[in-house]
Protein backbone atom coordinates (compact mmCIF):
# COMPACT_ATOMS: atom_id res chain seq x y z
CA UNK A 1 0.00 0.00 0.00
CA UNK A 2 1.15 3.53 -0.82
CA UNK A 3 2.22 5.61 2.18
CA UNK A 4 0.69 9.09 2.01
CA UNK A 5 1.93 12.19 3.79
CA UNK A 6 -0.96 14.66 3.79
CA UNK A 7 0.21 18.27 3.80
CA UNK A 8 -2.42 20.91 4.53
CA UNK A 9 -1.90 24.65 4.49
CA UNK A 10 -3.68 26.53 7.26
CA UNK A 11 -4.63 30.15 6.68
CA UNK A 12 -7.59 32.27 7.69
CA UNK A 13 -10.13 29.45 7.72
CA UNK A 14 -9.52 26.48 10.00
CA UNK A 15 -12.80 24.95 8.76
CA UNK A 16 -11.48 24.94 5.19
CA UNK A 17 -8.52 22.75 6.21
CA UNK A 18 -10.65 20.44 8.35
CA UNK A 19 -13.54 20.12 5.88
CA UNK A 20 -11.27 19.35 2.93
CA UNK A 21 -9.60 16.52 4.85
CA UNK A 22 -12.99 15.14 5.83
CA UNK A 23 -14.30 15.27 2.26
CA UNK A 24 -11.19 13.58 0.86
CA UNK A 25 -11.61 10.67 3.26
CA UNK A 26 -15.40 10.50 2.93
CA UNK A 27 -15.21 10.35 -0.88
CA UNK A 28 -12.25 7.93 -0.82
CA UNK A 29 -10.07 10.32 -2.84
CA UNK A 30 -6.85 8.86 -1.40
CA UNK A 31 -5.26 5.80 -2.96
CA UNK A 32 -3.11 4.69 -0.08
CA UNK A 33 -2.99 5.17 3.67
CA UNK A 34 -2.41 8.55 5.28
CA UNK A 35 0.36 7.86 7.78
CA UNK A 36 1.46 11.43 8.40
CA UNK A 37 -0.21 14.83 8.42
CA UNK A 38 1.71 18.09 8.27
CA UNK A 39 -0.06 21.37 8.99
CA UNK A 40 1.86 24.29 7.52
CA UNK A 41 0.85 27.72 8.75
CA UNK A 42 2.17 31.16 9.51
CA UNK A 43 2.87 32.55 12.97
CA UNK A 44 -0.32 34.64 12.91
CA UNK A 45 -2.42 31.43 12.85
CA UNK A 46 -0.51 29.48 15.50
CA UNK A 47 -3.32 29.87 18.05
CA UNK A 48 -5.77 27.74 16.02
CA UNK A 49 -3.34 24.85 15.51
CA UNK A 50 -4.48 22.81 18.56
CA UNK A 51 -8.12 22.86 17.39
CA UNK A 52 -7.22 21.92 13.82
CA UNK A 53 -4.93 19.14 14.99
CA UNK A 54 -7.64 17.78 17.31
CA UNK A 55 -10.20 17.84 14.49
CA UNK A 56 -7.88 16.08 12.01
CA UNK A 57 -7.09 13.44 14.64
CA UNK A 58 -10.80 12.83 15.32
CA UNK A 59 -11.64 12.56 11.61
CA UNK A 60 -8.70 10.20 11.08
CA UNK A 61 -9.84 8.00 13.95
CA UNK A 62 -13.34 7.78 12.47
CA UNK A 63 -11.77 6.35 9.30
CA UNK A 64 -9.48 3.94 11.15
CA UNK A 65 -6.35 6.03 10.65
CA UNK A 66 -3.76 6.99 13.27
CA UNK A 67 -1.42 9.36 11.44
CA UNK A 68 1.43 11.19 13.12
CA UNK A 69 0.48 14.89 13.04
CA UNK A 70 3.04 17.68 13.02
CA UNK A 71 2.72 21.43 12.71
CA UNK A 72 5.23 23.58 10.86
CA UNK A 73 5.00 27.29 11.71
CA UNK A 74 6.60 29.75 9.30
CA UNK A 75 7.24 33.39 10.23
CA UNK A 76 4.55 35.63 8.72
CA UNK A 77 5.11 36.44 5.03
CA UNK A 78 8.43 34.58 4.96
CA UNK A 79 8.45 33.31 1.37
CA UNK A 80 12.05 32.12 1.44
CA UNK A 81 11.62 30.23 4.70
CA UNK A 82 8.46 28.54 3.41
CA UNK A 83 10.23 27.50 0.22
CA UNK A 84 13.14 26.02 2.18
CA UNK A 85 10.92 24.18 4.67
CA UNK A 86 8.76 22.60 1.95
CA UNK A 87 11.86 21.49 0.03
CA UNK A 88 13.36 19.91 3.16
CA UNK A 89 10.12 18.15 4.14
CA UNK A 90 9.33 16.88 0.65
CA UNK A 91 12.87 15.56 0.29
CA UNK A 92 12.61 13.76 3.64
CA UNK A 93 9.26 12.28 2.67
CA UNK A 94 10.51 11.09 -0.72
CA UNK A 95 13.52 9.46 0.92
CA UNK A 96 11.15 7.75 3.38
CA UNK A 97 9.05 6.27 0.59
CA UNK A 98 6.08 8.61 0.98
CA UNK A 99 3.86 10.10 -1.68
CA UNK A 100 2.64 13.62 -0.95
CA UNK A 101 -0.99 14.72 -0.88
CA UNK A 102 -1.26 18.51 -0.82
CA UNK A 103 -4.32 20.51 0.27
CA UNK A 104 -4.06 24.20 -0.66
CA UNK A 105 -7.63 25.18 0.29
CA UNK A 106 -6.96 27.26 3.40
CA UNK A 107 -3.41 28.37 2.63
CA UNK A 108 -2.22 31.89 2.06
CA UNK A 109 -0.56 32.69 -1.26
CA UNK A 110 3.04 32.56 -0.01
CA UNK A 111 2.60 29.04 1.37
CA UNK A 112 0.57 27.82 -1.60
CA UNK A 113 3.13 29.09 -4.11
CA UNK A 114 6.08 27.64 -2.19
CA UNK A 115 4.37 24.26 -1.75
CA UNK A 116 3.39 23.91 -5.41
CA UNK A 117 6.78 25.04 -6.73
CA UNK A 118 8.57 22.55 -4.49
CA UNK A 119 6.09 19.75 -5.22
CA UNK A 120 7.21 19.68 -8.88
CA UNK A 121 10.33 17.72 -7.95
CA UNK A 122 8.73 15.14 -5.66
CA UNK A 123 6.18 12.29 -5.81
CA UNK A 124 2.77 13.94 -5.41
CA UNK A 125 -0.49 12.00 -5.69
CA UNK A 126 -2.84 14.97 -5.46
CA UNK A 127 -3.04 18.74 -5.10
CA UNK A 128 -6.55 19.62 -3.98
CA UNK A 129 -8.62 22.74 -3.47
CA UNK A 130 -12.17 22.74 -2.15
CA UNK A 131 -14.25 25.77 -3.03
CA UNK A 132 -17.10 27.18 -0.99
CA UNK A 133 -19.57 28.46 -3.57
CA UNK A 134 -21.87 30.31 -1.19
CA UNK A 135 -20.37 32.65 1.37
CA UNK A 136 -23.46 32.16 3.58
CA UNK A 137 -21.87 28.92 4.82
CA UNK A 138 -18.46 29.84 6.26
CA UNK A 139 -17.09 28.39 9.46
CA UNK A 140 -19.28 25.31 9.56
CA UNK A 141 -18.55 21.60 9.59
CA UNK A 142 -18.58 19.90 6.19
CA UNK A 143 -21.83 18.05 6.84
CA UNK A 144 -23.68 21.31 7.61
CA UNK A 145 -22.94 22.75 4.16
CA UNK A 146 -24.81 21.52 1.07
CA UNK A 147 -22.55 19.10 -0.81
CA UNK A 148 -23.01 20.87 -4.16
CA UNK A 149 -21.65 24.05 -2.56
CA UNK A 150 -18.29 22.36 -1.84
CA UNK A 151 -16.72 21.14 -5.08
CA UNK A 152 -13.32 19.51 -4.67
CA UNK A 153 -10.75 19.84 -7.45
CA UNK A 154 -7.64 17.71 -7.79
CA UNK A 155 -5.33 19.75 -9.99
CA UNK A 156 -3.42 16.62 -10.96
CA UNK A 157 -6.64 15.02 -12.25
CA UNK A 158 -8.73 12.34 -10.64
CA UNK A 159 -10.74 10.92 -13.51
CA UNK A 160 -13.93 12.76 -12.56
CA UNK A 161 -13.67 16.45 -13.29
CA UNK A 162 -17.37 16.97 -12.54
CA UNK A 163 -16.87 16.74 -8.78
Amino acid sequence: MVKIAYVTLLGRSPWAAVNTYYKILKEKRVSGEIERIYIFTEERYRAVLPKVEKALRAISKAYGLTPRIEAVVIPDDSFFEADRRFRELFSELRDGGYTIGLDITSGRKALVAAAIVQAREFPVSFIVYMALLDRDFPDRPHMMIPVHMQPLKNFLGDGDESR
